[in-house]
């Protein structure tokens, strides 16, 4: 018979796996106190939700939503990162994370992921960690845009400003 405690986690966990854009699964065996609290705070300022929870709740839970083939990645101590808003955000963190830590760091390392609805392994994680943000994107795409419009309006004022050009070099040569 399962305790109330584990009844209240079970729905807190599927309220969230629910709600989450993307689900990144790390191992954190081997981060010490200090490192996890830097870790944690990283992913807050990225408005992410990082949570170690047991294996045996999310496992229920993720398959209740239909994702399958994550047997072995809820194996060992598991935390869970979700990207609510931004699905690359986690990864992003992650690797920056690493970065600061230096080469010697492997932890937090991701074993799989849950991205818009799919089930990908762990490669997948470093072309997420790649990808530049949505704002970032966003503003390739509006400067995209913009430029052709900045060049067609140059080729317009082009002939004006010669003309002023010739008129001022004719003014100082009859002066």
């Amino acid at each position: 018979m399962p305790n109330q405690n584990n009844i209240n986690s079970l729905d807190m966990i599927r309220e969230k796996v629910s709600g989450a854009s993307a689900i990144y699964f790390t191992d954190y065996v081997g981060l010490n106190v200090e490192e996890t609290n830097a870790l944690r705070s990283l992913f807050h300022e990225a408005n992410v939700e990082f949570r170690v929870m047991k294996n045996r709740l999310v496992s229920i839970a993720v398959k209740e939503n239909g994702f399958e083939g994550l047997e072995d990645v809820l194996k060992g101590p598991t935390a869970l990162a979700f990207g609510n808003e931004d699905p690359t955000a986690p990864a992003r963190v992650i690797k920056e994370f690493l970065k600061k830590e230096g080469k010697a760091k492997e932890k937090p390392a991701v074993k799989g992921l849950v991205f818009e609805g799919q089930v990908l392994d762990a490669s997948f994680y470093v072309k997420l960690a790649n990808l530049p943000s949505k704002e970032e994107l966003l503003a390739k795409l509006l400067g995209g845009l913009q430029s052709p419009m900045q060049n067609t309006l140059s080729v317009l004022q082009a002939p004006m400003r010669n003309l002023v050009g010739v008129l001022m070099s004719l003014k100082e040569t009859k002066n």
